[in-house]
């Protein structure tokens, strides 16, 4: 069975995804600094954590999997390379202007590197012929998706970016869980009520309290 199919790979996958279509959508939005927080600032970092961790997620069970002979000959050197060239961009190598952002920045410059290490170790575990598992090993392998919560939860994310700027935060939130909640195999309104609460209080204090952003809770009222 191919070590590619397993859920840890293709979640790792999936973070990876995640995290490139979210820099793409976002290289426009200005960065700004930890003091001084640009609009990109915070999509731009959870962008680089998802890739970050997606490289992670998506190594281990390549590795858990992989045979003494093929940690020795692919993932040692490469390892030790990834460390150097790391280092080396960092603290060493001049960069040109267009790529001054991968000195400066640190997350961003380990995410990139990662992606391209799992790129770079699973072509050569194609080139070795490793990308099925021994004989005996067991490969936890994705099941199909699940239609109905992707769906709802889907519909849920388009209902609050189309309510959010008309009717304000709070109800685009209660729209979000209900909608979202209606995809999972049961349905407590016990439930939904303390999410909705949660989550409100969270955003009122992070984002209207805390980082002072010019959102409106409930539009004409806060």
């Amino acid at each position: 069975m191919s070590r590619y199919l397993s859920k840890d790979f293709l979640s790792g996958v999936m973070f990876i995804a995640f995290g490139l279509v979210a820099l793409w959508f976002g290289r426009h939005l200005a960065l700004g600094t930890s003091v001084r927080m640009g609009p990109g600032y915070v999509p731009h970092m959870l962008a680089d954590i998802m890739m970050v961790l997606g490289t992670i997620i998506s190594l281990v069970p390549l590795y858990a999997n992989a045979s003494k002979r093929e940690k020795e000959t692919i993932w040692a050197p490469v390892g030790g390379a990834v460390v150097v060239l790391i280092l080396a961009i960092r603290y060493v190598l001049p960069l040109p202007a267009s790529l001054a952002q991968f000195g400066s920045d640190w997350l961003l410059l380990v995410a990139v590197v990662g992606v391209f290490t799992l790129l770079l170790i699973s072509i050569l575990i194609n080139i070795h012929r490793g990308s099925h598992a021994a004989a005996g090993e067991k490969i936890d392998l994705v099941e199909p998706p699940k239609w109905r919560p992707i769906t709802m939860v889907t519909i849920g994310i388009v209902v609050f970016a189309l309510l959010f700027e008309t009717t304000g935060m709070f109800p685009s939130l209660v729209a979000l869980v209900l909608i979202a909640s209606w995809g999972g195999d049961e349905f407590k309104l016990w439930e939904v009520v303390g999410n909705i609460v949660v989550l409100t209080i969270l955003c009122v204090v992070v984002f209207k309290i805390g980082l002072s952003m010019n959102i409106a809770v409930i539009n004409g009222v806060w």
